[in-house]
């Protein structure tokens, strides 16, 4: 009974403690929350990206193609690995992410790896664009109603000109050739498409993975693997945690 008791009160601080993206609608959260649900959730997390010895220490021009966050719903993308123009682009969540921290003395170079075709990430793009009207701008209901048809994974923090090396179009296919999304006991995934969101000096890498073979729980992790220029970037996503309101959001 005494430890029923312990429980019972710590309820209340439990459900308090909730996260935004299962405690509040999408439109009410604060830039505090929109912050956390793009750099520390379950479909966003920092890790190290991994730099080979030939890695470039110059800063010149990126050659990357500046692309609005939104063109289309995220993931709906008909080009392929190299596709460089027109409206069919991989969607982007709002990106602010700080290098400098704690990590930035750490080996490599800290990035963000994002699960850009989740519900939580588009609808963390919706609220950074429109704000408080995201709940009911006809124009965020259609960006969210569609559903991704690829799955779509990021990478922010790298520089640009690491990223391209001056060279968008070839880039796109070193690194559509060199990225993978991988279940255990699966084939991997290969990416049909590779899109660059200049984000100030940095850039967004977007790498968009056909659904032939589709994740799902029993799958426990998916582990995504990328060349990107000199930077070579590793994270496994743990599916459990990345189910909202009953259903796995990828």
């Amino acid at each position: 009974m005494n430890k029923l008791a312990v429980i019972a009160a710590l309820l209340p601080a439990a459900l308090c403690a909730a996260d935004a993206w299962e405690s509040k609608p999408f439109a009410d959260w604060t830039d505090k929350d929109l912050q956390k649900v793009v750099n520390n959730s379950p479909w966003a997390r920092q890790t190290r990206a991994v730099l080979s010895n030939a890695a470039v220490a110059g800063r010149g021009r990126s050659g990357v193609t500046d692309v609005s966050s939104d063109d289309v719903a995220g993931g709906r993308v008909s080009r392929g690995a190299n596709s460089a123009g027109g409206a069919d682009r991989l969607g982007a969540a709002p990106s602010d992410f700080d290098p400098t921290g704690q990590s930035a003395q750490q080996p490599g170079i800290p990035v963000v790896v994002r699960w850009q075709t989740a519900l939580p990430l588009r609808q963390a793009q919706m609220r950074g664009k429109y704000g408080k009207e995201a709940a009911t701008s006809p124009e965020a209901q259609k960006f969210l109603s569609q559903e991704p048809m690829l799955y779509v994974i990021s990478v922010a923090g790298l520089q640009g000109s690491m990223v391209s090396a001056g060279g968008g179009d070839q880039a796109k296919q070193n690194i559509a050739r060199d990225s993978t999304l991988a279940a255990k006991g699966k084939e991997p995934l290969r990416p049909i498409a590779v899109e660059f969101v200049a984000n100030g000096s940095a850039v967004d890498v977007l790498i968009g993975f056909p659904k032939t073979m589709p994740l799902t729980l029993e799958d426990q992790e998916a582990e995504f693997s990328a060349q990107i220029g000199a930077a070579s970037v590793k994270y496994k996503f743990k599916l459990k945690d990345m189910v909202l309101h009953g259903k796995l959001e990828l």
